[in-house]
């Protein structure tokens, strides 16, 4: 998919760090035109859940390590999310410790505390006064020497759909013998180090835009590419192909899906001309999941021997542009909220 690589900012949301974050929330975003995440005023389970959705799903890491006066003098909830982010294979770090100029004592049990000096030997430290200006020369070296790079992912990656170069061709299944065109998805693993065990994509649902109508035909497993499988193994930088839909033009015009749904005869998911948003999951073993996007236009029935594919085009889109076009269902009960709570926090 078309979309840039996300910076996990973790710093301490205190008054007095808060303020600091956001400063640096926008370089990333403004400057290096990265996307990042900044838990600015979260609180909740389901705002945590929401803050380990987006670590999980994190290509770099910068962690801030505000000190604190009292008992506990750091902020206990980055150093978690700095232990989960090693945890989860995340080495593409940036971390950034705060200098202490108290009493010796003191600041031995800062050093002391959390995680830091145990999963990183030189953290950079930091003033106060010059901590934008400190991230923003790191992280300009980090892209300068190309070790961070806005298309890295360290995820699966979702390409556009393509149809098939071969044209219309025969496909055989439990409803009998079809003649179709079927546009494929790729997924790629951008890891050198994981192999995506038992990779599957569903269709989630579907959307029509002139009617505002949202329903779910078909939600189980599609077909693996050119195989008799309904899941992959996907190996470190490598990639594997998924039967996104396809289009059969008789006995009943329409779009399809190849999926282990065994009813007979198959069902079109659409049979009237329009504009449609389909949205898909993708799931895979030690990887966080994925939704993606595509908007499908199907302007007019096309027959195997005047094959103007042109009619039907497909392309993904972002969910921010989808959403713009649609009236959304309710959320289903297995979804992680990506909405920001307000108010203070003590985080």
């Amino acid at each position: 998919m078309d979309q840039l690589a996300l910076i996990f900012l973790s710093c301490g949301q205190r008054k007095g760090e808060r303020e600091y974050a956001l400063e640096i929330q926008k370089v990333i975003t403004d400057e290096f035109h990265f996307r990042c995440y900044n838990a600015d005023s979260q609180q909740g389970f389901e705002s945590v859940k929401d803050i380990l959705k987006h670590l999980s799903q994190a290509d770099y890491y910068l962690f801030i390590d505000f000190k604190r006066e009292g008992k506990i003098p750091i902020s206990v909830f980055s150093h978690q999310e700095y232990a989960l982010a090693n945890a989860w294979g995340i080495t593409k770090i940036l971390a950034f410790r705060e200098k202490d100029t108290n009493m010796q004592d003191q600041k031995d049990r800062y050093e002391s505390c959390g995680l830091i000096n145990y999963l990183l030997t030189h953290p950079i430290e930091f003033d106060r006064t010059n901590l934008v200006e400190q991230v923003r020369q790191e992280i300009g070296k980090k892209i300068a020497n190309e070790e961070w790079q806005k298309d890295y992912s360290r995820n699966l990656v979702v390409t556009p759909p393509v149809v098939d170069g071969k044209g219309f061709m025969s496909y055989t299944d439990h409803s009998g013998k079809n003649t179709e065109l079927i546009w494929h998805i790729k997924v790629e693993n951008h890891r050198t180090d994981c192999v995506a065990f038992n990779t599957i994509v569903i269709l989630d649902g579907i959307w029509n835009k002139e009617t505002q109508n949202y329903d779910t035909p078909d939600r189980s497993k599609l077909k693996c590419t050119g195989q008799k499988a309904y899941e992959m193994n996907i190996f470190p930088e490598s990639d594997a192909k998924f039967d996104a839909f396809t289009y059969r033009s008789e006995p009943n015009p329409g779009i399809y899906l190849h999926s282990t749904n065994d009813i007979f005869p198959r069902a079109p998911i659409i049979d009237k001309l329009g504009i449609y948003f389909l949205k898909y999951r993708l799931y895979s073993e030690s990887f966080p999941p994925i939704e993606f996007y595509i908007q499908l236009n199907y302007d007019q029935n096309i027959a195997p021997e005047k094959p103007n594919m042109s009619n039907i085009t497909a392309k993904l889109i972002n969910k921010e542009d989808m959403q713009q076009k649609t009236i959304q269902p309710p959320e289903n009960s297995y979804m992680i909220s990506s909405g920001l709570s307000s108010g203070s926090s003590d985080y």
